[in-house]
């Protein structure tokens, strides 16, 4: 009974020195396999990034989708400009209901969340301005979607995604559709 025990005792130390020994990345190491990640998804994607946002040329160029990369990180594609007929456009403390995609993006990229409750009686929702309620690449894509049923693709770096993105440092892709109320 007692070389059981000691057998036991050996194998859960072991266990744990070789847990403690394992490597594990730094923060740095993690935000440079990030970037890397990202430019690897923009090359397999065929996407072309600008620093400023298209006005007469289409967001397709050259058979390229043409994404525009902002001083906060977001990588930002507008699909459909949304209801162009109607004057109104979003301001801050409107409300914001948004349908999105969410997924990694891996080679064989995951779909984390395919969230829409546009259609719902009581949607879920944010207060546009507001950065203590959804992440801080909606708030920001909203300012340049501006109008109801308003299409973007996003590329968004961890650190302006939702907080589990952020503390795994993890960069996620969305397909964002909104509508707002006043």
């Amino acid at each position: 009974m007692k070389r059981i025990s000691y057998l036991f005792l050996l194998v859960f130390l072991t266990s744990i020195l070789a847990s403690s020994c394992s490597s594990t990345k730094t923060y740095a190491e993690l935000l440079n396999d990030e970037k890397a990640l990202i430019k690897d998804y923009l090359s397999r994607n065929n996407i072309e990034v600008v620093s400023t946002f298209p006005t007469d040329t289409p967001w397709v160029k050259n058979g390229k989708n043409v994404y525009v990369l902002t001083s906060s990180g977001l990588y930002f594609h507008m699909v459909n400009p949304g209801d162009v007929t109607n004057m109104d456009t979003i301001v801050l403390k409107n409300t914001i209901v948004p349908r999105f995609k969410q997924y990694t993006l891996a080679v064989v990229a995951d779909t984390i969340s395919n969230w829409s409750t546009i259609d719902y009686a009581y949607p879920s929702n944010f207060t546009y301005g507001d950065l203590t309620q959804s992440c801080k690449a909606f708030h920001e894509a909203v300012s340049y979607m501006k109008r109801n049923e308003t299409e973007a693709l996003l590329i968004v770096p961890s650190s302006i995604g939702f907080s589990t993105e952020l503390t795994s440092v993890t960069p996620m892709a969305y397909d964002l559709k909104i509508k707002f109320q006043k």
